[in-house]
């Protein structure tokens, strides 16, 4: 109902192709402006209504003149990079089959190309561009590629480079031919999803299980297609210096690792709780941007209030004292912390976790990631009650 709703909002194919094209034309890349349109719905709908636009080369001439404007903002140039995939056209070919100076040094610029392919036709010339992509160094270039291939073929190739040129190579890389499997090698026999789900076609953008991929955190795997996860992180004084700095970077390492099926929600908390975007959102590249700087810039200090962090996070299923409206179901929490809780509406261990475990009922695992000794059997008894598992963060 919602994305419906969202479509409804948006001027219909036609409008852009009519007389009042222009006034159209701004309200549709008003939408794709991450500045003020953060709804990864919006952005999905305005794409996907460019393929039916009667005046597409007018799209594309806005979008071109944007991506290469030197004051268009990176967020910007990412999802205008990403719309010119739908519209189509031999200039916007041009952009999407070479990549701009400067781009392998940004990987949201790179991930923004690879989108763009997978909502183009996936002729040989974006299918040869995705696989130099699939070899890119940047984690979050490769993951975008790599679901790219899977939603333009309907293989479940593993995210290697090697396995996916031999599998092309040998269909002579036709997408239809690919989902025959002729010529794989035993190492890129195609993979079922969790459940043993079989590919029956093209994914979708967001389809569950488009691709083999697990993600990782701290080396726990989020494993199911689709997950929805929150990632509870200690921004409290304590973690100044090498804690935070390691926190950082492996959410960072994360959110790349991030298929965008998934989403996610971040909570900081010190002596205070708070939250990134305050609803779940797709691990859409331009949302991974915007997180990994919003914790960025996060820096340490008061005190540590624990409970009331993850307390916020099972807020998004419904539970808790900040139940929303429209829960969600959460496949995960995830919960850093480097120091004892001294800091909100439970701070014992035991009322930690007592009221944990009644958020949890065993059917949402918190995993613990301790980042100091101090609070190492706390977070062990807190994944023992809700079936998680702990890790140290420094091994």
């Amino acid at each position: 109902m919602a994305a419906a709703l969202l479509l409804f909002a948006l001027p219909g194919p036609r409008a852009l192709g009519e007389g009042g094209a222009a006034p159209a034309l701004e309200r549709w890349l008003a939408r794709l402006d991450p500045e003020s349109e953060t709804d990864e719905r919006v952005w999905a709908a305005a794409i996907d209504e460019a393929r039916e636009a009667a005046e597409r080369p007018a799209l594309a001439r806005a979008l071109l003149e944007r991506v290469g404007a030197p004051r268009t903002g990176r967020l910007a140039r990412a999802l205008a990079l990403e719309a010119l995939g739908a519209v189509g056209g031999v200039e916007c070919a041009i952009v999407l089959h070479r990549p701009a100076p400067g781009e392998a040094q940004d990987w949201l610029l790179g991930a923004a190309r690879a989108r763009a392919l997978m909502h183009g036709e996936g002729g040989p010339e974006a299918r040869a561009a995705l696989l130099e992509l699939l070899e890119s160094p940047r984690l979050g270039v490769r993951v975008a590629a790599h679901e790219a291939l899977v939603a333009l073929t309907g293989r479940r190739l593993p995210m290697d480079g090697a396995t996916w040129r031999h599998a092309l190579a040998a269909s002579g890389g036709s997408p239809a031919d690919a989902a025959d499997g002729a010529g794989d090698p035993p190492a890129a026999v195609d993979a079922a999803g969790p459940g043993g789900q079989e590919p029956d076609g093209p994914a979708s953008r967001y389809e569950p299980g488009a691709a083999p991929h697990v993600p990782h955190y701290y080396g726990l795997p989020i494993p199911r297609p689709g997950s929805r996860v929150v990632f509870c992180l200690d921004v409290s004084q304590s973690m100044y210096g090498h804690g935070i700095e390691e926190a950082r970077a492996e959410l960072t390492r994360a959110l790349l690792d991030l298929p965008s099926s998934h989403a996610f929600e971040i909570v900081a908390f010190n002596e205070r709780v708070y939250p990134w975007a305050g609803r779940l959102v797709r691990a859409h590249p331009v949302h991974k941007a915007r997180a990994i700087a919003w914790f960025a810039a996060r820096e340490p200090t008061s005190y540590t209030n624990l409970f009331d962090a993850v307390d916020r996070a099972f807020g998004l299923a419904g539970r808790g004292r900040w139940a929303v409206e429209a829960p969600q179901a959460l496949d995960a929490v995830f919960l850093l912390s480097d120091g004892a809780p001294n800091r909100g509406r439970h701070r014992t261990p035991e009322a930690v976790v007592r009221n944990v475990a009644r958020l949890s009922e065993r059917r949402v695992p918190v995993h613990t990631i301790g980042a100091g000794e101090e609070v190492f059997p706390l977070l062990k008894a807190i994944a023992a009650a809700t079936g998680g598992r702990f890790v140290d963060a420094f091994r």
